[in-house]
């Protein structure tokens, strides 16, 4: 049965009923499942719910939240947030940035929605849908990360890469950077872009990060500015940064070092600039682009240059320090300059590069590539795009360009191969630089073409291949890719000796198998998903075919249900799978909540009927399987998240409490000041260097601190301290990670802090819940949403009225569900132990949703009025 909480603000029931309000407890308010607003194109099928939520978040995406008033000019949308919220500390460590992720989301969905709005119109039975080529004005907004300070970058003939080894702790940088040898390495593809692309004046990549209406203070009055935050290795967590410019003039930090002397050994540090990509970002612009195209909804112009963008993005299939793949584990024997095979076609984690602004007089330049590949940083459907698409293929202007992409779209599946584990989920990745130094691989290590397992590559704290997005973003591309290579696949590739459908195919079934039977639907219309996997053991050594990989196994730590872009991006994997597969609308018929989750084990509060059934690899009922899993999975996202300007859910974060005990490490010898006054010193943290968040805003130019995060971060405040009262600490264990048993213990211990109810709408969350309902539309026309008028269902054990679950119905009922209605309260039943249970009890007149009418009739039963249930 699905429910949904009542729309309208309800009035009180009546005066006996509100008089005895106070005997009951305040639970903290959800913002879940609350819209009172019409759906501006309706929601009744899957064109209708993308349209209206793609109204909301982009096209009034300024008046809502998601998008600054801020635009790149032209015509071009305003820059999307991170999210609408500010204080939220993820990977960027204010909501208000913007990442090139973010960008790229908006790529996709616009051509998402020129696709429905060309082609799937008929649809669409509320409001007026206009075709308004809106891909074309996301690309343009987009191209506000690619950075236009480049001096001298395109010009200087070549750019050296000054070895500087990544170390175990922030602590160690940069003074660990003196006794190391004196290497310098260059990028032997330079040239062929800067002879290509002649007419440009730096490299059309999207730098990851900026500061959308300079919170900080780094640019010029509101303006966007690019900014930079990692920069000393696998430790460094988001908590452990300092935020700093990536033009760095000197006018803040320290007079004669900068911000960037806090990074280096140079006591007077040249003016200069210097970027970061994170290359899943281009290659998703790419892959919106490629669909447009696909689905006849393409612009010319934005394909040529997206296809300079992948041309370009060759520089993220480089080892950091040019270095020959699997044989360069000795610093000192290196010869200076790059090194035959330095290439290991995968998509590492960045390309970096930077030089001496202009007005300094000098004119050096630098790049790097980076030795670390994750898994879900691959998008071997971008690397196919590149070569199967005439348009883009064609905008590849730069030598070697399309041999480079079909030896890395076969590289990358061979790696995907290669990381799945026995269960099906895909490990972490892989290194050509053992601990970022180049050291000796521990004996009986496994490798890939040479280079080394790495169960979380690049990051430790927390560890990057624990959060289960990794794995639906990157099964995403697989599956996609599955279903658009089935259709017409000219480029030949044979990953691990197989053709490409076949290698694909081979992945997919194991893990949606894996994914079938281990998320869980609620007889109540909730849900749960896996959320956090540990990883044991290593995968087989590759030797040019995949294997079983007995030896590689991961387990479940935590489940979830408020990551609704991961629960959006799954059910985008299993549409692209079944459609593909051949699975039809009626092939799901007959199924519930009963054939999927029968591996579920999770515990959760107010789970309740989760499934019976398991399937192994092969099983005919997988596909449809999954495809009824997707549709429910986005319908009840649709009913628990859906609200005024988008979708959220309440969700709480413990880690929060580093907010303010975090140490960040300054070296001794230095000294400096953020544009707000904060003093950048040894002994600072977190917030120190980030008081903006408390209100203190000094002289500085940009944004101010809206006064609803200020409070949020008061509440947190308090509640934090509630903690340390209590005997909970962080700030001795700087050195653990999040994701450590004694981290996760440490964390674990500041109970109040995680109590805060959260409620967040990330731009990227809305991406994905806009691209799988767009697919479902695009893929299953025929498939409807699940109607709210099905014939209700009688539970055997409901006591009707017993809203909070303790056995007897009274006037205490009727108040719980009136605050749970209004938003008072979260859940009905103590603590939503028994929520699920609670929902059925309180819908006592079986019309599938929980109302004021709900209330009156409990009520009307307690004078005896009427018996429950009420029956329509």
């Amino acid at each position: 049965m699905h429910f949904k909480k009542s729309k309208a603000v309800v009035a009180a029931i009546l005066t006996a009923a509100m008089a005895a309000n106070a005997l009951t407890a305040t639970i903290s308010a959800s913002a879940a499942g609350t819209r009172t607003k019409a759906e501006a194109f309706g929601d009744s099928t899957y064109a209708e719910r993308f349209l209206s939520l793609y109204d909301d978040v982009v096209t009034n995406g300024q008046a809502n939240g998601y998008l600054s008033q801020n635009t790149n000019g032209g015509d071009s949308f305003g820059i999307p947030f991170h999210a609408v919220e500010e204080v939220i500390i993820e990977a960027p460590d204010y909501g208000h940035e913007t990442t090139s992720e973010a960008m790229s989301y908006l790529v996709w969905v616009a051509a998402m929605r020129d696709n429905i709005a060309k082609n799937h119109a008929g649809d669409v039975s509320t409001g007026n849908v206009q075709y308004t080529g809106d891909l074309a004005k996301a690309w343009k907004t987009l191209e506000a990360m690619v950075p236009t300070v480049q001096d001298n970058f395109w010009t200087a003939g070549q750019v050296s890469a000054q070895y500087c080894g990544e170390y175990d702790t922030p602590d160690q940088c940069p003074s660990a950077w003196a006794g190391e040898a004196d290497k310098t390495a260059s990028n032997p593809i330079y040239g062929y872009f800067t002879s290509a692309y002649s007419g440009d004046k730096g490299l059309y990549l999207l730098h990851w990060l900026a500061d959308v209406e300079n919170w900080y203070g780094y640019g010029q009055g509101t303006n966007f500015t690019f900014i930079n935050t990692f920069q000393r290795g696998e430790q460094e967590s988001c908590w452990e940064t300092v935020p700093h410019p990536c033009v760095d003039e000197k006018k803040y930090g320290n007079s004669q070092r900068g911000l960037k002397g806090i990074f280096n050994r140079d006591e007077n540090v040249t003016p200069q600039y210097a970027y970061t990509n994170a290359p899943d970002a281009e290659d998703r612009a790419i892959q919106g682009v490629y669909d447009a195209n696909m689905w006849g909804v393409g612009d010319s112009n934005v394909t040529t240059l997206a296809g300079k963008m992948g041309d370009e993005l060759r520089n993220n299939m480089y080892d950091k320090y040019y270095r020959t793949i699997g044989t360069s584990n000795n610093v000192n024997s290196w010869q200076n300059g790059s090194e035959a095979n330095c290439a290991h076609y995968l998509m590492n984690w960045y390309t970096s590069w930077g030089g001496a602004l202009s007005s300094s007089g000098q004119n050096w330049c630098w790049q790097i590539g980076c030795s670390h590949c994750h898994e879900f940083y691959q998008n071997p459907l971008a690397a196919y795009a590149l070569i199967q698409e005439d348009g883009l293929k064609g905008a590849m202007k730069a030598q070697g360009a399309v041999e480079d992409y079909k030896t890395s779209l076969e590289r990358q599946v061979e790696f995907y191969l290669w990381l799945q584990s026995a269960n099906g989920p895909i490990a972490g990745g892989a290194t050509n630089s053992y601990k970022g130094r180049y050291e000796a691989y521990p004996s009986g290590a496994s490798t890939f073409n040479g280079m080394m397992y790495i169960e979380h590559p690049v990051y430790a704290d927390p560890g990057s291949n624990h959060w289960i997005g990794n794995q639906v973003w990157a099964v995403q591309r697989l599956a996609e890719l599955y279903y658009w290579a089935s259709k017409n696949d000219t480029t030949g590739v044979k990953p691990g000796g197989m053709p490409l459908t076949a290698a694909l195919e081979q992945i997919l079934d194991k893990w949606v198998v894996w994914f079938v039977n281990n998320t869980a639907l609620t007889s109540d219309g909730d849900y749960c998903i896996p959320a956090s996997l540990n990883w044991s053991g290593q995968p087989d050594n590759w030797s040019g075919s995949a294997t079983a990989n007995s030896g590689l196994t991961c387990e479940i730590t935590a489940y979830g249900n408020a990551d609704f872009g991961c629960v959006a991006s799954l059910a985008n994997t299993l549409i692209y799978y079944a459609k593909t597969k051949g699975v039809t609308a009626s092939d799901i018929a007959g199924f519930d909540e009963t054939k999927v989750g029968g591996s579920y084990s999770g515990g959760m509060a107010g789970i309740t009927g989760a499934g019976t059934t398991t399937y192994s690899v092969g099983d005919k009922d997988v596909p449809a399987a999954g495809l009824y899993l997707a549709q429910q999975l986005l319908d009840r996202v649709w009913e628990i998240g859906r609200d005024d300007i988008g979708l959220t859910r309440t969700d709480h974060n413990g880690s929060l409490a580093r907010m303010f005990s975090q140490s960040v490490f300054v070296p001794t010898n230095y000294s400096g000041t953020m544009p707000n006054g904060d003093k950048i010193e040894n002994g600072a943290t977190f917030l120190s260097l980030r008081t903006m968040y408390e209100g203190n805003f000094g002289n500085k130019e940009g944004v101010k601190t809206t006064q609803e995060a200020l409070d949020l971060v008061q509440k947190l405040h308090a509640a934090y301290d509630a903690d340390v009262a209590a005997g909970a600490h962080w700030a001795d264990r700087d050195q653990l990670s999040a994701s450590s048993s004694d981290g996760g213990a440490a964390l674990g211990e500041f109970k109040n802090v995680a109590s805060i109810d959260l409620q967040y709408h990330r731009f990227w969350h809305a991406g994905d819940a806009l691209m799988a309902l767009g697919t479902m539309a695009e893929l299953y026309p025929d498939i409807k949403p699940t109607s709210e008028n099905d014939t209700p269902e009688v539970p055997t054990d409901a006591l009707y009225g017993d809203v909070d679950c303790n056995g007897v119905v009274d006037i205490v009922d009727v108040l719980t569900l009136n605050q749970y209605l209004t938003g008072i309260a979260e859940y009905l039943t103590p603590n939503g132990e028994k929520e699920a249970q609670g929902k059925i009890n309180a819908n006592v007149d079986l019309d599938d949703k929980i109302d004021d009418a709900d209330a009156m009739n409990i009520l009307k039963s307690l004078v005896k009025l009427v018996s429950l249930p009420v029956q329509k």
